[in-house]
């Protein structure tokens, strides 16, 4: 079982990694559409507003949709990274995830700087970071938790075996 979670954690990275880079590999046009008919469907899942007023919300929000979905997606990376990290060591895995996370993100940025249209952005290094990061603890957390309770359930059951 180690050996097929080791696979599918570098599949997962590999298509991860992937993903980043076709969505930066997108001119800022089709970036922009991307972003914005996302923003769209949205709204119109929650409300009904006239074209001229739902352009000016999706004109608001794109940005902050932005950076949204790099967090998002480097949280996600982050999640897949200390996994795959967790499989071969223990020590300090997430500092190897997050550096591993992070490099992608400069290199990715350093990437968009040649795409037509977008730019290599040090604020986007940043969140993208801040991403992985938080991915990193919200499995860490998890695992803290399943551990506590294990120990809980093994003290519980040692009480009980001692009577």
């Amino acid at each position: 079982m180690h050996k097929k979670k080791k696979i599918i954690f570098i599949i997962l990275t590999i298509l991860w990694m992937l993903t980043v880079f076709c969505f930066s590999s997108e001119n800022s046009n089709k970036s922009s559409n991307t972003s914005g008919n996302t923003i769209k469907a949205i709204i119109r899942i929650f409300v009904q507003l006239p074209q001229e007023k739902e352009d000016q919300v999706v004109e608001q929000l794109q940005h902050i949709v932005r950076k949204m979905a790099h967090f998002t997606l480097y949280a996600i990376g982050g999640i897949i990274l200390i996994n795959l990290v967790r499989c071969y060591t223990s020590k300090k895995a997430w500092i190897y995830a997050w550096g591993t996370g992070t490099t992608y993100a400069i290199t990715d940025e350093i990437h968009q700087y040649f795409v037509p249209g977008r730019s290599c952005e040090l604020l986007d290094i940043f969140i993208d970071s801040a991403g992985v990061i938080t991915g990193i603890l919200i499995i860490l957390g998890i695992i803290w938790l399943i551990n506590k309770k294990y120990k809980k359930n093994v003290e519980k059951s040692s009480k009980i075996v001692v009577q």
